[in-house]
C-alpha cells in the first residue's frame, strides 16, 4: 500500500513516470468512467417520469367533473368521467412498462458498473504496483526484486486483457441500452394513444 502512495507522490512530483496505458485499454477506460454518471443521469431521468406519474394517481382529475355534473341535471359528464378514467388507467398500464425500464438502468449501474469501476481500480493499483517494483528493482537490482517486479508486470498485463474483454462488448451494451431506451419511448407513447 505504502509503495503505490509513494508512487503517486513520485509520479506528482515528477520524480517518476507513470507507466503509459495501451491506447485501447485508456479509451475503454475512458468510456466506462464516463459511462457511470450517465447511466445514473438516466435512470434520474427517468424516475423523474415516473415520479409525475405518482403525481397524476394522486391528483383527481375526476372531481372538477362531478362537480360540474351536480350542479345540473342537464349536462352529462359520464362520458367525460369514464374517458378520464380511461385515460387514467391507460398511463397506470404504461408507466408499470416504464417502471420496468427504469430498474434495468438502476439494476446495471448497481452491478455492472460497479464492477466496471473495480476493473478501472484493479488496473490503476496494478500500474502503481508494476512502476513501484520497477522503481525498485532499478535502484536495487536483486532476485526479489525481479521477481516481484515479473508478478507485478504479469497482473498489469491481466488487468490490461480484463478492460480489453470490457472493450470487446461495448458495441452489445450500447446495443441494450438503446433498446432499454426505445422500450421506454414506445412505452411512453402507449399511454398517449389509447386516451
Amino acid at each position: 500500500m505504502f509503495g503505490r502512495l509513494k508512487q503517486k507522490v513520485k509520479e506528482k512530483t515528477g520524480r517518476a513516470k507513470a507507466t503509459s496505458l495501451p491506447i485501447e485499454v485508456d479509451e475503454s477506460m475512458t468510456y466506462f468512467k464516463n459511462l457511470l454518471p450517465r447511466v445514473k443521469d438516466l435512470h434520474k431521468h427517468m424516475s423523474d417520469l415516473t415520479d409525475v406519474y405518482k403525481w397524476q394517481k394522486k391528483a383527481n382529475f375526476t372531481a372538477p367533473l362531478e362537480n360540474y355534473s351536480r350542479l345540473g341535471d342537464k349536462v352529462n359528464v359520464q362520458p367525460f368521467i369514464e374517458a378520464v378514467n380511461a385515460r387514467v388507467a391507460a398511463e397506470a398500464d404504461s408507466m408499470k412498462g416504464v417502471q420496468n425500464e427504469c430498474e434495468k438502468f438502476k439494476a446495471y449501474y448497481q452491478n455492472e458498473c460497479r464492477l466496471h469501476q473495480e476493473n478501472i481500480a484493479y488496473l490503476n493499483k496494478t500500474r502503481l504496483d508494476m512502476d513501484s517494483a520497477a522503481d525498485k528493482y532499478a535502484n536495487t537490482e536483486t532476485d526479489a526484486n525481479k521477481m516481484r517486479l515479473d508478478t507485478c508486470t504479469k497482473e498489469f498485463e491481466a488487468a490490461c486483457t480484463r478492460m480489453r474483454d470490457l472493450a470487446a462488448g461495448i458495441k452489445d451494451l450500447e446495443a441494450n441500452h438503446s433498446s432499454w431506451q426505445d422500450t421506454l419511448m414506445k412505452e411512453m407513447k402507449v399511454a398517449f394513444r389509447k386516451g
